[in-house]
C-alpha cells in the first residue's frame, strides 16, 4: 500500500509524455530544429530535440551540442516507463540522428566531429580537412603518423604532437580501411605483438600446464580463473558504488584476492567510469577500462589484477603498462566521454591474501608507455597486412 501510495504521486507516463513534448518540442521555446520530409504523397515531421554536455574535470575541454531524433528519445522514455507503469507503445524501428556540433578545433570523422589539437596553428588546415582526407598517402606517411599520434586530446604545448589535422585524418581513413571487418581489442593486439621471448615462455608454461593437467583439465583450470576474475571484479564495482558490505556475497575462490585489497579501496574515491567499452576512433582499437577514479587524488585509469608471485615492479607486471597507456588515449578520443587522463593505476591482488601492490604511472610514465603502444599498434597492422597477402 505504501508503494502503492509513493507511486501515485508521480505523473502517468502519457502525461509525462505531453510534458515533455509540450516543454522540449514546441515552437516557441527554441529547443528543437523541425524539417518536413516528403515521402511520396505523405509528409513526415521530423523533430530532433538538442542537448549541452559540459565537462566535469576539463577546463580545456569543449562544450558538445548533441542533437538527437525526437523519436529516439520517446523510445528510450518508453522502455522506462515500461519498467515502472507497463508498455506505452509498440517500439518501432527508425533511424537514429546523431551528430555534435563544435566551433572550432575540429577533426572529421564519418558524420562525427571530435575536438583535436591542430598544433601549428593553421587555421586553413581545418577548413580543408575534407579535401584533404580524399587525397591518398603512401603507407610510409601513414605509419610515421601513427607513431606521432598524441595521446592528449588538448591545447597545450608541452604535450602537443607534430601532426596536422590533416595528416590525422588521412590517418584515420587508412586504417578504417584496414579495419573494415574487424577493430582489434587491445588485449588482441598485445597478444599478437608479443615479443618472441615473452611468446616462448606463455607457449612453455601452457606446454606444461597441460602435460600436468591433461587438455580437459587446463580448460577447466583457465575457465575458473576467467570466472573468477569476473566475480573479483563484480564485487569491485559494487564496493565502488557503495552497495553494502553486507550485500556482497564474497565466494571462497576470492576470499583472499578480496583480503589483499582490502587496504587499497580506502584510497579510491570519486568513481566516474566502471567497466566501460572505449574505442580509439582513429588508431582504431577497442577496450574496456575497469575503473577510472581518484586514487590518492590522482585521477587515474585502473586495472585490477591477480597473481599467484609477487609484483614489486611495474616492469614485473608485463604488458599491463601498455594496456593502460592503449586506455588512457582511447578515453581521451572516444566521443562518449569528454575526459582528459594521463595517469594510470595497476593493482595487483595476491591469493595469499597479502596486500596487493600498486604500480601507479605518472605523467612521463604513461607517455613513454604510449610510445611503446605505438609502436605495437604499427607492428600487428603490418603483421595482419603479411598474413592477408599471403593468403591471397
Amino acid at each position: 500500500m505504501e508503494l502503492r501510495r509513493n507511486l501515485s504521486k508521480f505523473p502517468s507516463a502519457a502525461k509525462f509524455l505531453k510534458l515533455f513534448r509540450r516543454t522540449y518540442m514546441s515552437d516557441s521555446n527554441g529547443f528543437h530544429d523541425e524539417k518536413v520530409i516528403e515521402d511520396g504523397r505523405k509528409k513526415k515531421r521530423k523533430v530532433t530535440a538538442l542537448k549541452r554536455y559540459f565537462p566535469k574535470d576539463s577546463k580545456d575541454s569543449p562544450v558538445i551540442l548533441e542533437a538527437k531524433d525526437a523519436s529516439t528519445i520517446i523510445k528510450n522514455l518508453n522502455w522506462e516507463f515500461k519498467m515502472l507503469y507497463g508498455a506505452i507503445q509498440s517500439p518501432k524501428s527508425s533511424n537514429t540522428f546523431k551528430k555534435t556540433f563544435i566551433n572550432n578545433g575540429t577533426i572529421i570523422q564519418n558524420q562525427t566531429v571530435f575536438p583535436i589539437l591542430d598544433s601549428k596553428g593553421d587555421s586553413n588546415s581545418i577548413q580543408s580537412t575534407e579535401s584533404d582526407v580524399n587525397n591518398d598517402i603512401n603507407e610510409v606517411c601513414c605509419w610515421q603518423t601513427l607513431l606521432k599520434f598524441p595521446l592528449l586530446n588538448r591545447k597545450s604545448p608541452a604535450l602537443s604532437s607534430d601532426l596536422k589535422v590533416s595528416e590525422i585524418n588521412s590517418l584515420r581513413k587508412v586504417l578504417e580501411e584496414k579495419s573494415k571487418s574487424y577493430v582489434p581489442s587491445v588485449s588482441r593486439i598485445l597478444e599478437k605483438t608479443m615479443p618472441r621471448v615473452q611468446a616462448e615462455n606463455l607457449k612453455r608454461w601452457k606446454e606444461n600446464m597441460i602435460k600436468e593437467l591433461g587438455e580437459e583439465g587446463f580448460q577447466k583450470y583457465q575457465e575458473e580463473i576467467l570466472s573468477n576474475g569476473q566475480t573479483l571484479h563484480t564485487c569491485i564495482n559494487n564496493y565502488l558504488v557503495n552497495v553494502p558490505r553486507s550485500e556482497i556475497e564474497i565466494e571462497k575462490a576470492i576470499a583472499s584476492h578480496w583480503e589483499s585489497l582490502k587496504a587499497i579501496f580506502p584510497s579510491v574515491s570519486d568513481i566516474k567510469l566502471l567497466e566501460e567499452k572505449i574505442t580509439h576512433p582513429f588508431l582504431r582499437y577497442k577496450g574496456i577500462i575497469d575503473c577510472f577514479a581518484r586514487y590518492k587524488g590522482n585521477l587515474v585509469v585502473i586495472e585490477w589484477k591477480t597473481s599467484k608471485k609477487k609484483k614489486l615492479s611495474l616492469s614485473s607486471t608485463f604488458d599491463n603498462p601498455l594496456q593502460i597507456a592503449a586506455y588512457v588515449g582511447a578515453l581521451n578520443f572516444d566521443p562518449k566521454y569528454q575526459y582528459l587522463a594521463n595517469k594510470g593505476l595497476i593493482v595487483v591482488a595476491y591469493g595469499d591474501g597479502s596486500r596487493a601492490s600498486v604500480h601507479f604511472m605518472d605523467e612521463n610514465v604513461m607517455l613513454r608507455y604510449w610510445k611503446e603502444w605505438l609502436a605495437r599498434v604499427k607492428l600487428y597492422w603490418e603483421l595482419t597486412e603479411k598474413e592477408e597477402s599471403y593468403l591471397s
